[in-house]
C-alpha cells in the first residue's frame, strides 16, 4: 500500500505530566483548609465531613499540578496562592494566566519532543500543528511558541481549537484526520494541554468543592499523516460523530470569572447521557460499517465516576472493558481534552489490535464519538512527568 493510498492515522502518542503529584488526600487536606477558613466554627465539621465523602467517591487516587501548593501543609510555604487559608487575596484571572502562559508551553514542548521522537518526524516534515487548551489564552498563543521552541518550519499552518473542554481532543482529531484526508503528505502535530489546577475556587459551593475534587493537569501530542506499514501505526482512524443536546446546556459549563474559569457540572449530567449513549453509540457504529459486537476496546471520558459509571451501564460494558478509563481517573484525574489520549495510549498498550470506540462529553451539552482501529500495540512508553519517567 503506498502512502498516498493509506487512511489518515495516528503515528505516535505521547503523554506527560507537571512535576507536582499529590495523592487524593493531599488535595483533600488542602480544600479542606482553604474551605474551612470561611466558615463558622461550628459549621466546619460538616464542611469536612462532606468534602471526605466526595473525595472518597473520586476513584482518584493521585492528580497532578503545576503548582507546589497543593503538596503544602503550611499556607507559609505556598508559592502562587497568599500565605494564609482564606487564600486573600485571591489571585485573579491575569495572574493564572500569566502561570499558564508559561508552565503550557513547557509541558506541551516536552510531551511534542516524545511524540516527533515515537513518530520517527523530523520537525522540518511537520506541515501543520493544532493545539486544543480551554484553561488558558494569550496571543501570541501556545502554537507560536511550540513552532519556535520545538524549530518548526515557519510555513507550519495553525488551528487553535479552544475552550470547548473534555471533548476538544476529538474535534482536534477530526482536523487533523480532514487535513491528511486533504494532503497526503501532511504531517500534523496535534497537542492537547490543560492546567485545570490554576482554576480552582474557593468557597464551600457544591459547583466548586466537585470541580476542586476532579480536575487536574496534563498534556498529550499525537502525530497524525498517511502511514502504509503497520510497524509506522498505532491506530488508523475511520468515523467520527457529534451530538449537541441542547436541553443540558446548563447541566455543563466554563465561565470566565475574575478569580479564573468557573466550572458547573450539574447531577443530571449521567443520567442526561445515560439516556442519550446507546442511540448515539449505534449511529456512530453503523456510519463506520460496525455493531457494537465489533468493538474490541472502549475508551470513555471519566468526566466523573457517576459519568462514567452511567455511560458503561447504558452500553452494558464489564469492567474491564472500561479498565483504561478508570484506570487513568485513579492515575491522573480528569485533564479534561488530554484524558482521552490517555485513555487510548492503555488501549495501544493491550496486545490484540481492532476497532475502538472512543467517547467524549462536554459544554453543549456535548457528545463525541470517534472509531479507529488499533494496528499494533505502544510498547515501553511512559508518561513523563515534566521530562523523568514516572
Amino acid at each position: 500500500m503506498s502512502i498516498h493510498n493509506a487512511e489518515p492515522a495516528i503515528l505516535s502518542l505521547a503523554t506527560g505530566v507537571p512535576r507536582y503529584g499529590a495523592s487524593q488526600e493531599e488535595m483533600l487536606r488542602f480544600f479542606t483548609g482553604a474551605g474551612a477558613s470561611s466558615l463558622p466554627a461550628d459549621k466546619r465539621a460538616r464542611w469536612g465531613a462532606r468534602l471526605r465523602h466526595l473525595y472518597a467517591s473520586s476513584r482518584i487516587s493521585r492528580r497532578y499540578s503545576v503548582l507546589p501548593d497543593y503538596l503544602a501543609d503550611d499556607p507559609q510555604n505556598f508559592e502562587f496562592f497568599p500565605r494564609n487559608w482564606r487564600l486573600d487575596p485571591f489571585p485573579s484571572t491575569a495572574e493564572r494566566m500569566r502561570v499558564f502562559k508559561t508552565a503550557s508551553v513547557d509541558l506541551a514542548e516536552r510531551v511534542s519532543r516524545q511524540a516527533l521522537d515515537e513518530a520517527g518526524v523530523s520537525t522540518k516534515d511537520v506541515t501543520h500543528i493544532v493545539i486544543c487548551t480551554c484553561t488558558g489564552f494569550f496571543a501570541p498563543g501556545p502554537d507560536v511558541e511550540l513552532i519556535d521552541r520545538l524549530g518548526l518550519p515557519s510555513s507550519t499552518q495553525r488551528t487553535i481549537i479552544g475552550f470547548m473542554g473534555c471533548h476538544a481532543g476529538f474535534n482536534g482529531l477530526r482536523v487533523s484526520q480532514q487535513i491528511s484526508q486533504a494532503d497526503p503528505d501532511a504531517r500534523v502535530l496535534q497537542v492537547c494541554v490543560e492546567l485545570c489546577s490554576l482554576h480552582m475556587q474557593r468557597g464551600t459551593s457544591e459547583a466548586a468543592a466537585l470541580a476542586n475534587c476532579l480536575f487536574a493537569d496534563g498534556c498529550a501530542a499525537l502525530i497524525v499523516g498517511r502511514g502504509s506499514e503497520p510497524s509506522h501505526v498505532l491506530g488508523r482512524l475511520s468515523s467520527f460523530a457529534s451530538l449537541v443536546e441542547t436541553s443540558g446546556a446548563d447541566q455543563m459549563a466554563w465561565d470566565i470569572g475574575d478569580t479564573g474559569f468557573e466550572m458547573r457540572l450539574a447531577s443530571q449530567v449521567p443520567d442526561t447521557l445515560r439516556r442519550q449513549i446507546a442511540p448515539f453509540v449505534d449511529s456512530l457504529l453503523y456510519r463506520a460499517g460496525m455493531t457494537i459486537e465489533d468493538v474490541a476496546h472502549w475508551g470513555i471520558h471519566p468526566g466523573g465516576p457517576r459519568i462514567l459509571t452511567a455511560v458503561a451501564e447504558a452500553l452494558g460494558l464489564s469492567t474491564d472493558a472500561v479498565d483504561p478509563s478508570s484506570s487513568v481517573l485513579r492515575d491522573y484525574g480528569n485533564m479534561s481534552s488530554p484524558t482521552i489520549f490517555f485513555i487510548l495510549q492503555r488501549v495501544f498498550e493491550r496486545a490484540h489490535p481492532g476497532p475502538v470506540v472512543l467517547l467524549g462529553f462536554g459544554p453543549g451539552l456535548t457528545v463525541e464519538g470517534t472509531v479507529l482501529h488499533a494496528v499494533r500495540p505502544q510498547t515501553g512508553h511512559e508518561t513523563l512527568v515534566y521530562g523523568k519517567a514516572q
